[in-house]
C-alpha cells in the first residue's frame, strides 16, 4: 500500500516540475518574442499585462533558486566531509582484502 502511495507522490512531482520547466520556457520565449513590442495604452494592453506576469514568475522562481542553493551548498558540503572522513577511517583488515587465513 505504501509503494502506491509512493509513486503517486513521484508522478504528481514529475508532472509539476514539467510543467513548472514547460512554464519558464514558454514564458522566457514569449518575453523574447514580444521584446520589441510597443503600444500607447500599456494599462489594458494585454501583451504588456501577459509580459509582466510572466517576467514577476520567473523573477520569484529565480529567487527561490538563490535561496534554494545557498540552503542546500551546506548541507551538501557536510555529507561530503562525511563521506571522505568515514571513507578513511575504515579499518584495513585481511578480510577486507579477502586474504584467506588458513590454519
Amino acid at each position: 500500500m505504501c509503494d502506491i502511495k509512493n509513486s503517486k507522490k513521484k508522478i504528481a512531482a514529475g508532472i509539476i516540475a514539467t510543467m513548472m520547466l514547460l512554464y519558464i520556457v514558454f514564458s522566457t520565449f514569449f518575453i523574447s518574442l514580444e521584446a520589441n513590442h510597443k503600444c500607447d495604452n500599456e494599462e489594458n494592453c494585454p501583451i504588456c499585462v501577459c509580459m509582466q506576469i510572466c517576467q514577476n514568475t520567473l523573477h520569484q522562481i529565480s529567487d527561490f533558486a538563490v535561496v534554494a542553493v545557498f540552503a542546500f551548498v551546506p548541507v551538501l558540503l557536510c555529507l561530503g566531509v562525511f563521506v571522505s572522513v568515514s571513507y578513511n577511517l575504515k579499518k584495513e583488515t585481511p578480510v577486507s582484502y579477502k586474504i584467506r587465513l588458513n590454519d
